[in-house]
């Protein structure tokens, strides 16, 4: 079973991703960690370009510091997959729900109204990678909101997720790292 699984069963919106991998999981996932944006040049140019060249990330700052700096967290690690989540408000009118010191927990239990849980995770096994991401909203209303938002982001979201999968498997094969050890963040 998936870690995914435990953490969100139940998903209004789901998207599934992977590519073939002959590389260990440690190295799958500590290249997930450490794929920099340098390795995103798709994502990179769309960022610029809804942002109207304000701003763009750095180009050696880690994709997954990135996310993680912008309200995701990781809710779970173990040596074959990764899991990262957030909870945010319909409509983007505050900052998304502040996760605490045992997010996986908090996560699985949310169900504040206004709201929508979101998880996806990077996964080796089989030799397969993949991504799979999952959207809950917490109550009608924001499932409704949510579906109008998914018909506009699903296309560019899942070709940044293609795109990091890619990113992971060129660095996972390009240079073997030391494992990690699983754990629940």
């Amino acid at each position: 079973m998936m870690l995914l699984d435990d953490l969100l069963p139940d998903w209004d919106h789901r998207e599934r991703h992977q590519l073939p991998v002959s590389a260990p999981a440690a190295d799958v996932l500590a290249a997930a960690e450490t794929v920099t944006w340098r390795e995103l040049p798709i994502f990179r140019a769309m960022i610029t370009v809804s942002s109207l060249g304000r701003k763009s990330p750095c180009a050696d700052s880690t994709f997954l510091s990135q996310l993680t700096s912008g309200g995701f967290r990781v809710l779970a690690r173990e040596t074959d997959e990764l899991v990262i989540g957030a909870i945010a408000p319909i409509g983007g009118s505050s900052e998304p729900f502040a996760l605490g010191s045992d997010p996986y927990r908090q996560f699985r239990e949310f169900s504040g109204s206004g709201y929508y849980r979101v998880a996806f995770n990077i996964r080796q096994c089989g030799g397969l990678l993949s991504t799979e991401t999952r959207v809950l909203a917490t109550d009608a209303p924001s499932r409704r909101a949510f579906s109008v938002y998914w018909l506009l982001i699903r296309l560019p979201s899942g070709q940044i997720r293609r795109e990091w999968l890619r990113a992971i498997r060129r660095s996972a094969l390009a240079s073997p790292r030391r494992p990690h050890g699983g754990s629940r963040a």
